[in-house]
């Protein structure tokens, strides 16, 4: 049949641009975990009632040039994804990307290595713990780290039972390909952030860079940040296809934000000039940036119980 589309208000209302400094970690007293394995019937219904938190990788070569995505062949996404999982509780992001990296590909990451590109929230129809077509939800945080050398690049071996294949994709291919929207997005923002680092460098002692070069990396930043609302825009153009579990559906994405903190982009753009003549960079600088927070529902059924639907 052919997918249900959910109509969702927001859609209406355009795209707006979200900035902030980083994805802190907040500890309020003394946290002691007293995370307990769950078995599959129990993990079940804790998925039916729980919106688990996610952390996920952008892995780069070492010359940052293309990125390693592997195909997954179970539930859910079972198409070329992230490396990544759910955070256990206590940990901090970055812990739990080390420790997932640590696990899946054998690396040993040092934790100023990674930088944080976006968040997002999902909702698949189906997962791998019954009954399987109750699905389940995510909140995702991503980062991207670089590897080193070639070898880190040797350990990067993928579990064949979680992933049918494995391939190193430029950005480009990502974001002009038949990939989920997630990703795209995630590689889009990742994009922009490279800008903006590289006008950071650019302001730093070290390079001294001239009002010029850092008036056109504002700029680029701005283009390359319009440039994952477009991608955005063809959401609906993705469609999953695993022959492996005979099923196929289609994404549909949700756009979100509070009007009172975030900046549309010809405010932003505004802004960018006027701190540009006064001199202060680092205004812009250290403000890590994403474009707006966003929600993705696989369409072929719609799930209960989701309150952003």
């Amino acid at each position: 049949p052919p997918p249900l589309l959910h109509y969702h208000p927001s859609q209406e209302r355009g795209y707006k641009i979200m900035f902030q400094s980083g994805i802190p970690y907040h500890e309020t007293g003394t946290f002691k975990s007293h995370r307990t394995f769950l078995p599959d019937d129990e993990y079940g219904v804790a998925l039916d009632n729980l919106v688990k938190g996610c952390t996920d990788i952008l892995l780069l070569n070492p010359s940052g040039t293309h990125i390693f995505t592997g195909r997954r062949c179970v539930q859910p996404q079972p198409d070329w994804w992230f490396m990544g999982g759910r955070i256990f509780p206590g940990e901090t992001p970055i812990q739990s990307c080390q420790r997932l990296l640590r696990r899946e590909l054998g690396l040993d990451i040092a934790s100023e290595r990674f930088v944080a590109v976006c968040a997002q929230a999902f909702a698949f129809e189906m997962r791998e713990q019954e009954p399987k077509n109750h699905g389940t939800t995510d909140a995702q945080f991503c980062y991207k780290v670089r590897l080193l050398n070639e070898e880190e690049v040797k350990k990067v071996v993928l579990d064949e039972n979680e992933y049918s294949e494995s391939e190193w994709k430029l950005p480009s291919e990502i974001i002009e390909g038949n990939y989920h929207p997630a990703l795209k997005f995630a590689v889009g923002n990742m994009l922009a952030g490279n800008v903006l680092e590289a006008m950071e460098k650019k302001v730093e002692e070290e390079e001294e860079g001239s009002d010029e070069e850092i008036a056109a990396l504002a700029k680029e930043f701005l283009k390359k940040r319009k440039e994952v609302d477009e991608v955005l825009k063809t959401s609906k153009d993705y469609k999953l296809v695993s022959k492996e579990l005979d099923y196929e559906t289609t994404v549909i994405p949700g756009i979100e934000w509070r009007h009172d903190v975030n900046l549309g982009a010809w405010k932003w753009a505004t802004l960018c000039g006027i701190l540009f003549f006064l001199g202060m960079y680092e205004s812009i600088l250290y403000a890590r940036f994403q474009s707006p927070l966003v929600s993705y529902l696989e369409a072929e059924k719609p799930l209960k119980s989701i309150s952003f639907l």
